[in-house]
This record gives structure tokens, C-alpha cells and sequence, in this order.
């Protein structure tokens, strides 16, 4: 039947049995600084050598260390029961080689790269992206981090991952395979960007290879670097269009020419607006003044008209006047005239008009004794007879 025990008890049992080995006190450990950092009184090595790391840490600020020396390390092996995790307190710290064989190599690696010009003439950043290719892991934080600032700031930006391994054994190979792949197949791609978060020099070791270098300053697609920190430079930074110091600034750098174009957009649009605001103010009020001068001409045209209009009138008002007098006064001679030729003016005058059977009686040949005949005085008619 299997023993069972508790984690405390089980880290608790090895704490002890490394506090018990004789062979884990007391010695050295000589490695390549591939990382330092110094938090108050304490200092936190990372010692490199043959692809392995060792953690280690000195209580102590320790003066003259840096990243890519070597150095020796002078304690013991300890094993934190509360973390479960071992690490090496250094008690003394001696710098033997201010440059290390991992330093001196990729020194060596980027003088030779820099001969053959792969560090210049790099494709010009794009100035208009549509599309991007990410490559770095598709399980970490470094690949969130950047959509999610593409989204917020070029929503219209197409994404393609190639899911790469950042470190560790292939990991050179898969990213300079992606590298590749991307720029035979993927011919609508306007950029690539290479990203990997912070870690220590061991960490970013892929990217200080021959291959990635090669990779990526053979590109045709301008290439992004985003690897580490702001203060890490590898290989892979030296050799692309741009360096990023961070995975988010490189997302935020490749979204920037969407960002002016949108910004130019926007101010091209207020500007046309003004324009097109003042333009319609300077119309209204250009065809306001048209307006009233129109307004103003006809009123005074439309005056003019009525005070030529007013005189045709009284003119037409005056000949009728004379006319109608004129008429009257000849309606007056022609009735004085017609009066006089009235047979009634005749009789008036105490003349008689006689009639026989309806016919005028124009001479006493026209009667005879005994007829009977009709008179027509001034004032009525009466009957007469011949004797």
C-alpha cells in the first residue's frame, strides 16, 4: 500500500534532506549571468550554463554584476518548504570574466550578421495595414493582449496567428518556418510581427539565433520585433523594420497608420463642414441681399408702373370726359334739330294732320263731301266729316 503524505510534510522532508546533504553546502557554481536584478538589499541571479539555468539569490546587494559576465558563486543549495522551489543563496559573488561565452558568442554572431548587411536596408514600415500576422504562442498572455488592442483601435485589421514555440529546444526552428511561410503563402499580409513576453536571457534565446536573424531580415514582409522587455535587444530586434519594446506597443505601433488615416478622416470631415457651414452662411446671406435688392426694384418698378398706369388713367379719365361733353353736346344740337323737324313741333304751332282710311290727306283733291276723316292735333286726334 503507497505512503500517503501531505505537501507540507512532503516539502517539509525534502527541505530536510537537503539541509542534511553535506554536498549541497558550502560549494561553488561558475555559469554566464543571464539575468540580475537587484530589489532592495537583495540580489537575484540567474547563472547559465550548457542550457541549463540555476535561480540564485545573495543578501546582499552585490556591486559590479552584470547580465552576459561570468561568474562564481559561492553557497548552498536550499529547498523553500513554503514555495517548493530550489534555489542556490549565493554567500559570495566573483565576477571571473566580464564577458561570458554566451555574450561572446552573440557578440561574435551579430558582428558577423552586421558584415553581411542584414541589419540594414530593412523594408520600410508600412504606411496603410489591412492585415497582420502575429507569430508568436497561441496559449499565452503576450497573444490576448494584442488582440485586444487591435480590436479597440483598427477593428477592420485582419489577424492570422501562427501558433510558434517561444523557447526551448525547436523553438528557433518554428519561428523561422512561420517567418518563411508567411511570406511564400500569405501575399495579402502587410506586416509581421514577432512577439514574445518578458523573460530572462535564456528565456529570449531563440530570438539571438542565426536562424530567426536570418529569417527575419530576409523578409519581403516589413517585420515588427516585440520580444521581452523595453530593455531586452536580441538579434531578432537588430535585423527587423521596427523594434517594439513590448508585445502592446507593437500592437498599438502596427494600428497607428489606421489611426492617422481615421484621425485625417475626421479632420478632413470637420473641415468640410466648416467650409460647408460658412459657405451656406455666405450664400444666405448673398441671396438675402439679392432679395431685397429684387424686393426693392420691383417695389420701386411697381411704383413707377402705378404712377404711369395712375396717368394713363387720368388721361383716359379727361378725353372721356371731353368725349362724353362733346357727345352731349352734339346729342343736344341733334335733338334741337330733330325737334324742329318733329311733326308734333309742326302741330304746336296750331297745324292739324288729317288722315282718311289711314292715309295722309295731302290735298282737298284727296277728299270728298261727306268723307270722314281723322285730325291729329298737338295733344291728341278727333274725328271730322267733309260738308
Amino acid at each position: 500500500m503507497q505512503r500517503e503524505l501531505t505537501v507540507s510534510r512532503l516539502n517539509a522532508y525534502i527541505a530536510g534532506v537537503f539541509d542534511d546533504e553535506s554536498v549541497l553546502h558550502g560549494i561553488s557554481v561558475r555559469g554566464e549571468v543571464t539575468e540580475c536584478r537587484i530589489a532592495g538589499s537583495r540580489t537575484f541571479i540567474t547563472l547559465s550554463e550548457g542550457g541549463c539555468t540555476l535561480s540564485c539569490v545573495a543578501f546582499t546587494a552585490v556591486d559590479g554584476i552584470t547580465v552576459g559576465v561570468e561568474a562564481v558563486l559561492i553557497g548552498s543549495v536550499s529547498f523553500h518548504k513554503k514555495s517548493g522551489k530550489t534555489s542556490f543563496i549565493a554567500e559570495n559573488v566573483i565576477v571571473t570574466d566580464k564577458r561570458g561565452a554566451m555574450l561572446a558568442e552573440l557578440m561574435k554572431l551579430k558582428k558577423k550578421l552586421a558584415a553581411e548587411g542584414l541589419f540594414a536596408d530593412r523594408p520600410a514600415f508600412p504606411s496603410f495595414i489591412r492585415k497582420a500576422a502575429l507569430v508568436t504562442s497561441n496559449g499565452g498572455a503576450v497573444l490576448h493582449d494584442m488582440i485586444s488592442v487591435i480590436s479597440a483601435k483598427d477593428p477592420f485589421m485582419d489577424l492570422c496567428v501562427y501558433d510558434v514555440r517561444v523557447q526551448g529546444e525547436n523553438s528557433a526552428a518554428t519561428i523561422a518556418e512561420a517567418l518563411r511561410d508567411i511570406n511564400q503563402h500569405c501575399l495579402d499580409v502587410n506586416v509581421i510581427v514577432v512577439a514574445r513576453g518578458g523573460g530572462g536571457a535564456a528565456d529570449l534565446q531563440s530570438y539571438n539565433t542565426e536562424t530567426v536573424a536570418r529569417a527575419v531580415a530576409t523578409s519581403r514582409i516589413p517585420v515588427v520585433s516585440a520580444v521581452g522587455h523595453e530593455t531586452d535587444y536580441t538579434l531578432c530586434d537588430l535585423c527587423a523594420s521596427a523594434r517594439a519594446g513590448t508585445p502592446s506597443i507593437a500592437a498599438d505601433m502596427i494600428c497607428e497608420p489606421y489611426m492617422r488615416f481615421s484621425s485625417a478622416v475626421e479632420n478632413a470631415a470637420r473641415s468640410a463642414e466648416s467650409a460647408i457651414k460658412r459657405i451656406y452662411i455666405r450664400e444666405k446671406q448673398r441671396i438675402l441681399l439679392s432679395a431685397m435688392r429684387v424686393i426693392s426694384l420691383n417695389e420701386i418698378m411697381l411704383n413707377d408702373k402705378k404712377r404711369k398706369i395712375g396717368g394713363i388713367i387720368n388721361k383716359i379719365g379727361a378725353k372721356t370726359e371731353n368725349i362724353a361733353a362733346d357727345v352731349a353736346q352734339r346729342l343736344a344740337a341733334d335733338s334741337s334739330a330733330l325737334d324742329k323737324l318733329s311733326p308734333l313741333a309742326v302741330l304746336s304751332k296750331g297745324y292739324v294732320k288729317l288722315s282718311k282710311n289711314g292715309h295722309s290727306v295731302c290735298s282737298v283733291k284727296d277728299v270728298s263731301k261727306g268723307d270722314e276723316l281723322t285730325a291729329i292735333v298737338r295733344d291728341g286726334k278727333f274725328e271730322v266729316k267733309v260738308i
